[in-house]
């Protein structure tokens, strides 16, 4: 099976009102979202100032979000998220927040094992990696976030619309070697699956009547999310056959169109 968990360059950080710019490189398990003062963990001690300081001003935004990157950097996840929550509660208007929110939820769906669980929190992702770009058209890592959310889209094996990010990170950062490699991952497996497509035209050229190949390259266009077309060769099988296995299932096909977790079962990759 192609790996879809790549190498990352980690993001630069915030670390209270200050801020100074770590890049690391992340390793092929994958990215995590952390946060430094120096090489050190935050002292415990920080987290009764923050406690103290949410207690005389429950509606700072800032402290929520200082106290989620402190419990990040010592992987308390589930508490730096809820954080988060409460900093965009507070301001929802709040980029930054948005962004580290969906850092740390990528990194956690990379190690969830129930893959619709996993999809959930990578379109999670996604919809708070939107939020940066819709809120902030000049965000200070805007080039990262369209790379983020294209490594969540590849992982959700949407990777047309990967690439469109990708492509857009390195017009804001063209010196971004990271990028380029992610993206040419990306084409070589859409390209895949486009040959895939190019060859099943052919075989209906020649029969017109092949159910089998209809119905394979409708699988194969709805796990590449292009559902019109999948329900078009969907519905011309209906009219080839009366087979009525063969009908059941194209109908549970067509039920399922808009459910993109159930079109993953139909990945040619080995393994899958």
């Amino acid at each position: 099976m192609l790996c879809r968990i790549s190498h990352r360059l980690c993001f630069t950080i915030l670390w209270f009102f200050r801020y100074r710019t770590v890049t690391i490189r992340a390793n092929n398990t994958g990215h995590r979202c952390t946060n430094m003062r120096t090489d050190k963990e935050p002292d415990a001690f920080i987290f009764t100032e923050y406690d103290e300081a949410i207690r005389l001003n429950p509606a700072s935004a800032e402290v929520y979000f200082n106290r989620g990157f402190a419990r990040a950097s010592l992987d308390q996840d589930p508490s730096a998220i809820a954080d988060y929550d409460a900093a965009l509660r507070v301001n929802p208007n709040f980029a930054e927040a948005y962004f580290h929110r969906a850092c740390l939820k990528d990194y956690l769906a990379l190690r969830e094992p129930v893959i619709a669980a996993r999809h959930a929190v990578l379109r999670s992702a996604v919809a708070d990696f939107d939020a940066v770009i819709r809120l902030d058209p000049n965000f200070r890592y805007l080039s990262d976030t369209y790379y983020r959310r294209g490594n969540a889209k590849y992982n959700l094996d949407q990777y047309e619309a990967a690439i469109a990010d990708y492509d857009e990170a390195l017009r804001i950062d063209p010196c971004a070697a990271a990028i380029l490699s992610e993206r040419k991952d990306a084409e070589d497996i859409l390209n895949f699956y486009t040959e895939g497509i190019a060859g099943f035209d052919e075989k209906i050229r020649q029969n017109p009547d092949d159910v089998r190949t209809y119905k394979i390259r409708g699988e194969t266009k709805g796990f590449l999310g292009r559902m019109q077309e999948a329900k078009a060769d969907f519905q011309k099988i209906l009219g080839l056959t009366t087979d009525l296995h063969i009908i059941a299932e194209i109908e549970r096909h067509l039920q399922e169109l808009d459910n993109p977790d159930y079109w993953q079962q139909y990945s040619w990759r080995t393994g899958d």
